[in-house]
């Protein structure tokens, strides 16, 4: 089954001040170490954009949101709808620590699931999660319903959540750095401290 990694790079970065997916970490901006990551994981990237010529150096296909100023849930939309394969993997572009056998993790569930969401100490990561193309009904759904929470979209489909046992499993115990995400300059410090770890 072929699959696409879709990287969702449409947010405001305003707390950062400045795009995220384009620091510098460990000599490559942000989203060139997750596309490279996700070389390994899907046979397809696609970049979710709507400032599209920031990332023409990346040299991958790009998308825009059709729900324009809607959030992650807008992203996911927008990449379901152009994805040429059935299986999906949603990343958010300011995760720089994704894991690779996580993401395969979580495809395959999609043979019995329409997503496979982490759910690591209480808390849903949507944001690096498994969609199949046929949950874009259901987004869109919610999207014209102004109930933009992911949350809220989760509960029409069938969904596997993937808790901190399964990412035992995998040899993964240190769950804290595959979610890491940098919403300000203290996280993209601490980043670089993850990094030396």
């Amino acid at each position: 089954m072929r699959t696409t990694a879709i990287i969702l790079a449409g947010g405001q970065s305003s707390r950062m001040g400045t795009n995220k997916a384009l620091l510098k970490l460990n000599g490559k901006t942000v989203i060139e170490g997750i596309a490279e990551s996700l070389e390994k994981v899907a046979d397809e990237i696609l970049i979710v954009t709507n400032t599209p010529a920031d990332y023409e150096f990346l040299h991958l296909p790009m998308t825009e949101d059709k729900y324009k100023g809607m959030g992650p849930l807008a992203g996911i939309e927008a990449g379901l709808s152009a994805s040429n394969t059935e299986y999906n993997l949603i990343v958010a572009c300011d995760m720089p620590f994704i894991s690779v056998d996580l993401g395969n993790y979580l495809l395959s569930c999609l043979a019995d699931y329409q997503a496979a969401v982490p759910e690591i100490s209480g808390r849903l990561h949507p944001l690096f999660a498994a969609y199949r193309k046929d949950v874009k009904e259901a987004v869109t759904k919610s999207l014209e319903d102004n109930q933009l929470r992911i949350r809220h979209f989760l509960h029409s489909i069938h969904v596997k959540i993937v808790k901190n046992d399964v990412l035992e499993l995998l040899g993964l115990p240190d769950e804290e750095i595959y979610f890491f995400n940098m919403n300000d300059r203290n996280e993209y410090e601490k980043a670089f401290t993850m990094l030396r770890r």
